[in-house]
């Protein structure tokens, strides 16, 4: 005889587990409802998207438990006892117990999970459903999804410098113009001298802003909430992305960063069987910048009508030649999905 806990919505779809198990339960009492977590932990944002890393944690902890020949239910119920992943992430897993034990596959109750896991996850994991080879492909996204990590955190590395850079210039000022400035000043007055030119400038800077700064501070917080409005509508979306793909060293990371997520996306779908044009669409859909993800659809119009991917990548001006390159390699000696991962590696 042994004792155990189960993580379901009630007493019946407990037996029902247990059932399908092939054990049979002598008591069983329900444990009650989990404690509400305390304010600091809970989700304040609403339904949003797993970050990469929780991502990532459940897919690979998922993928080893189904490689081993575990059920979904329980390899679900395992995960969200993992101690390391985060209460959001563990939360996400019991809703997507919940509905697998409701009767839901794998790929409908994480498509329901609120905007939880992205569209390519999903159609990644109905592939591997439909083929049987669900640990397999589980493992394979977990890959994607370390490398997609890395990627990231070079990005992060890469902008962390200059804005250091801009942080200690903006504090250097700030002390020049608020306690150097104003103690020279008195000097070139007992002298009767008058002060250098850049000296006169900061002086009167320092004086316009200290005058006006519920102004400046009023100017600041009213503009950031426009532009958090704007961000709301396509049109705008579109412009600002394209103007942050010209920016010196930002545009160029930012292409980098959205080329190799597009390149392996699409490799990895269409690797796990998703058709070419269902995997071009999901892939325009992880795309960060809307500007890269547009001229991706267009892509998608013109596969539709027999073209080719590269030609319209091309045209749009946004792609580097290099990746250009490869993908029409790809498509040319019919090894698309290699030459994708060549891209997304560069």
């Amino acid at each position: 005889m042994v004792t155990g806990e189960i993580l379901t919505e009630n007493r019946d779809s407990a037996l029902a587990i247990l059932h399908r198990r092939g054990e049979h339960a002598i008591e069983v009492r329900e444990g009650g409802r989990r404690p509400d977590l305390p304010w600091w932990q809970r989700d304040l944002l609403g339904d949003r998207p797993l970050p990469y890393l929780g991502l990532a944690l459940f897919t690979r902890e998922l993928a080893t438990l189904v490689k081993a020949d575990i059920a979904i239910d329980e390899a679900l119920r395992i995960v969200a006892m993992q101690p390391l992943i985060g209460a959001r992430t563990r939360t996400v897993a019991e809703s997507v117990l919940a509905a697998v034990v409701e009767g839901r596959s794998l790929s409908e109750a994480l498509a329901a999970g609120n905007g939880a896991f992205p569209d390519y996850y999903c159609r990644i994991v109905e592939t591997g459903e439909a083929s049987g080879q669900l640990g397999a492909v589980l493992d394979d996204l977990a890959a994607f999804l370390d490398k997609s990590g890395d990627a990231r955190s070079k990005l992060g590395s890469a902008l962390l410098y200059p804005a250091i850079l801009l942080l200690a210039a903006a504090l250097t000022l700030g002390v020049i113009m608020g306690l150097l400035i104003p103690a020279m000043l008195p000097l070139f007055e007992e002298a009767r001298a008058e002060p250098p030119a850049i000296i006169a400038f900061l002086a009167a800077a320092g004086g316009w802003m200290t005058h006006w700064w519920p102004v400046m501070a009023g100017t600041v917080v009213a503009s950031t909430v426009g532009l958090f409005a704007l961000g709301t509508r396509p049109a705008f979306r579109l412009w600002r992305d394209r103007v942050a793909l010209r920016l010196p060293l930002i545009g160029s990371l930012i292409s980098r960063r959205d080329t190799a997520r597009f390149a392996r996306t699409l490799a990895t779908l269409t690797r796990n069987g998703v058709p070419l044009l269902a995997a071009v669409e999901t892939a325009a859909g992880a795309l960060g910048n809307s500007a890269l993800s547009s001229a991706v659809l267009e892509a998608r119009d013109v596969l539709k009508s027999g073209g080719t991917l590269t030609a319209p990548l091309r045209q749009s001006g946004l792609f580097s030649e290099l990746a250009l390159r490869l993908i029409s390699a790809g498509e040319q000696t019919g090894q698309l999905e290699t030459m994708l991962g060549r891209v997304a590696d560069i």
